[in-house]
């Protein structure tokens, strides 16, 4: 099987929380929203801070590495803040920094030089994952503000 397949997959079935658990206080009403919403939240947390991570791997000899290296620390305390805030029940604000947090991070990936020479189907790959991710935290939050379906 192509690497770039496995990738794909094994990053979709990544997305399967994200989908079930913005899709949870749809379907099930207030009692299970607010544990499906701060569930999400902590998966986002990890994900961003593994994704964070990820520049560590990159190629040393590639332009701006050193920045790479920070920016990928910045991504994953942005994680550490989301779960501070989940804790402290600003879960709105948490919301909103993992929906931009997520496509922040796809950009950054972007801008960095090994992206422009990976293969065609990993990069619609990780836009198109870095969307949906950033639609499921929308959903989320739709279902947070709504003040017919506000959890608390």
């Amino acid at each position: 099987m192509d690497i770039n397949n496995i990738k794909s997959t094994y990053g979709y079935i990544g997305f399967i929380p994200f989908a079930i658990f913005s899709i949870i206080p749809w379907i099930f009403g207030p009692s299970f929203a607010y544990i499906s919403i701060k569930m999400q939240l902590f998966y986002g947390a990890i994900i961003l801070a593994f994704l964070g991570g990820m520049a560590w791997g990159w190629r040393d000899d590639q332009p701006r590495q050193s920045l790479n290296l920070s920016v990928g620390i910045i991504f994953s305390l942005m994680a550490m803040l989301i779960l501070v805030l989940t804790f402290l029940e600003s879960t709105l604000i948490a919301l909103l920094i993992s929906i931009a947090s997520f496509q922040f991070f796809y950009y950054f990936e972007k801008s960095s030089h090994d992206f422009q020479y990976r293969h065609d189907d990993y990069k619609k790959f990780r836009k198109m994952l870095s969307l949906l991710v950033s639609i499921s935290f929308l959903l989320s939050f739709a279902y947070w503000i709504n003040p017919y379906t506000n959890p608390i």
